[in-house]
């Protein structure tokens, strides 16, 4: 494949834009790729080069790009000139849809960004418990808030010994007293989560959890785990908060808290909640949600919160996912890469490992299941580099990130899931 006008775009681009990119995420050495156009599984780069996308928006995608009962819902309400800062009938009627969807929903909060989401759940679990401290698990992300903003990707020399890790920050200009007050623990373990609540009693707001830790790559909870931490915190009352902005919708239509049957305290939810459009909501109790009521403790703004063009594609996409079948379709796909990789990886004696659920994997090179970031930690990133850098010639679209978390939508085909398998098998017959 040719990228010359990638390459022309980044030389330019960077002149004006660190990296050349609006979000370091997507940059890629020696130049990040600069897209032209979408629709259903395929992404079309600058130089007219076809993908089939496994990237899928960061999980954001779900039903497709370009899917037309979305695009059908934003364009009828463009007609009727509302964008933001007012409140709408249409605010109400997505409102209702998550808190009958969603178990925990017992009231609803939108705002545009997962980050957003998290700050306010926060806030409230402060104001409802009058501590200040949040535990969060090693190799999590709940986004650019300085207390969650620690023990994403740390280089394990930094990050303290595995059952008792030091909080790393993943950016500098982090306030240093906001840090030193997240406690961090390693997912899957329950022990060393009792420890910490039990050590620091009276100082804990909320313990913040990924159900399946996607931003480590695809780890999936043990058996009994996540319904030990429910037990957990609802002994020690300390406010359980799920971070399902990967997770929701993506595993059942109530996301992986009804797929799991363990209900948090506070959600939030984001990405495939619009297909592509920026919304994220925070749900939960209404004795912790109504604390930010008009007038209550906890102050909450947006210009763009409950925006009309994003809650336009939210309505059609939850009206989508509300049966379930699209989410069925999601786990089948995801069961049929893990079986097809597995194969291809044992006919070719290659240690790998697919991993996920839910229409979102990762594959990792390790002979062992992954279960906390540690293991993911220790994986083979070099043949994932490897094998990334191969696909893409192939027209299929990973992450360079060896510890990101691919997506499926629900306009992938059989086709799509053949050709990707197809070339990784002809990247394991040269490996090594």
């Amino acid at each position: 494949m040719a990228y010359d006008n990638s390459k022309s775009i980044f030389r330019e681009y960077s002149k004006i834009t660190p990296g050349g990119v609006q979000s370091n995420f997507r940059f890629e050495a020696p130049h990040p790729l600069y897209f032209r156009r979408a629709q259903g599984s395929r992404l079309w780069d600058f130089d007219g080069n076809e993908y089939v996308d496994y990237i899928a928006g960061y999980g954001s995608i779900v039903l497709g790009h370009r899917d037309p009962k979305v695009l059908k819902k934003v364009s009828e309400c463009l007609d009727y000139g509302l964008t933001s800062g007012v409140e709408t009938e249409l605010s109400y009627h997505v409102s209702r849809r998550l808190h009958d969807m969603i178990p925990s929903a017992e009231m609803v909060r939108f705002s545009t960004s997962g980050t957003e989401a998290v700050m306010h759940a926060i806030m409230l679990a402060r104001a409802k418990t009058g501590a200040r401290r949040i535990v969060k698990a090693e190799g999590a992300y709940h986004g650019w808030y300085d207390v969650v903003a620690v023990s994403h990707h740390p280089p394990v020399h930094e990050a303290g010994p595995t059952r008792n890790p030091r909080p790393v920050p993943i950016s500098g200009g982090l306030d240093p007293c906001m840090i030193e007050s997240t406690i961090i623990v390693p997912y899957n373990d329950i022990s060393s989560l009792e420890e910490a609540l039990k050590s620091n009693r009276g100082e804990v707001a909320a313990v913040i959890l990924e159900p399946v830790c996607f931003n480590s790559g695809a780890i999936l909870p043990v058996n009994g785990y996540l319904e030990q931490v429910r037990e957990l915190t609802s002994k020690l009352d300390v406010p359980l908060i799920f971070d399902e902005v990967i997770t929701g919708f993506r595993l059942a239509p109530g996301g992986a808290q009804q797929y799991f049957h363990v209900q948090p305290d506070i959600s939030v939810f984001g990405k495939a909640l619009g297909n592509g459009f920026p919304i994220s909501a925070v749900v939960g109790r209404e004795d912790i949600l109504s604390l930010s009521a008009p007038g209550g403790r906890v102050g909450y703004g947006g210009t763009y919160n409950g925006n009309q063009i994003s809650l336009a594609a939210a309505d059609a996409t939850l009206e989508a996912l509300a049966d379930g079948q699209i989410q069925t379709k999601l786990s089948n796909m995801t069961s049929t890469i893990i079986e097809w990789v597995r194969e291809a990886a044992e006919t070719e004696r290659v240690n790998l490992r697919t991993q996920g659920i839910g229409g979102q994997f990762q594959i990792y090179f390790t002979d062992k299941e992954v279960r906390d970031y540690r293991e993911a930690a220790g994986i083979n990133r070099a043949m994932y580099s490897d094998l990334q850098r191969d696909l893409r010639l192939e027209g299929v679209l990973l992450h360079p990130d060896p510890l990101f978390h691919h997506g499926v939508t629900a306009s992938h085909t059989r086709e799509d899931l053949e050709r990707l398998v197809q070339a990784i098998t002809k990247h394991l017959r040269k490996t090594p």
